[in-house]
């Protein structure tokens, strides 16, 4: 079948509210005019304001569901989301690397439902470290940076993370700039100010940003530009009504 698309790759949980997850990212990857693969690491219990239960998929289930698309599509970017574990996700990346060397990587750091559910307990610093020196590019927010590295202050935290890979630090929890994201590299520190002043809150716009960026890398865009381009692209999905559930659009 003619390439007349990249392909692009999510990683993450079935929601059936359709908010977050999977299906939000395969709204999202439409939207940017790629193609949208679509492989499960969980199947949640859920609406878009309660959070009743997870089944986790093991690292090999995620990988059987991996090879057939691996083996025939050269996927250029991948964006993932809640896993079981620390060893789970690092399992699955270090199998995707093989498989496809220049893939780039967007790991969306899910440690807690929006409606409330907390998916890991303790995390080990190793195995933090050990998946993202693996990637491209991690997307926390305050809070869950804050989690990821208790230790430090969430600026610090972004800081010492960058030292493996690059971290946009989601200002939509930070209290002395409301809705800033900061891209953290090793060597700069680039802000991302809000371009809209209101906006409503949404279930699954983390899941939103993070599979717009791995779109835009993709398409080609570079880190920066394509961070620039996916909080434009969720700060019109978290426009897009006064709901919690958004509607996908593409203004640029």
């Amino acid at each position: 079948m003619p390439d007349t698309r990249p392909y692009v790759l999510s990683i993450a949980g079935f929601d059936p509210s359709g908010g977050a997850g999977i299906l939000a990212d395969i709204k999202a990857f439409e939207q940017h005019g790629v193609y949208g693969f679509g492989v499960c690491s969980a199947l949640t219990v859920q609406s878009d304001t309660d959070f009743l239960k997870v089944q986790w998929l093991s690292a090999q289930e995620i990988m059987e569901q991996l090879e057939p698309l691996v083996s025939k599509f050269k996927i250029r970017a991948c964006k993932i989301g809640i896993g079981q574990s620390m060893d789970v996700l690092l399992e699955v990346i270090l199998y995707l690397k093989r498989r496809q060397p220049h893939i780039q990587i967007v790991l969306d750091p899910v440690l807690k439902a929006s409606a409330g559910f907390n998916f890991h307990g303790a995390l080990e610093d190793q195995q933090l470290k050990a998946v993202l020196q693996e990637i491209t590019l991690a997307t926390p927010n305050y809070n869950e940076i804050q989690q990821l590295n208790p230790d430090l202050p969430p600026t610090n935290a972004a800081k010492e993370m960058a030292k493996r890979c690059a971290i946009l630090l989601k200002g939509g929890h930070n209290p002395e700039a409301p809705g800033t994201d900061y891209l953290f590299t090793q060597n700069s520190c680039t802000p991302f100010e809000p371009t809209l002043l209101s906006v409503s809150p949404k279930h699954g716009s983390g899941c939103v940003l993070s599979a717009s960026i791995a779109a835009n890398l993709a398409l080609g865009y570079t880190l920066d530009e394509a961070c620039r381009r996916g909080k434009r692209y969720t700060e019109s999905f978290l426009s897009s009504n006064d709901t919690l559930l958004g509607y996908h659009q593409h203004d640029s």
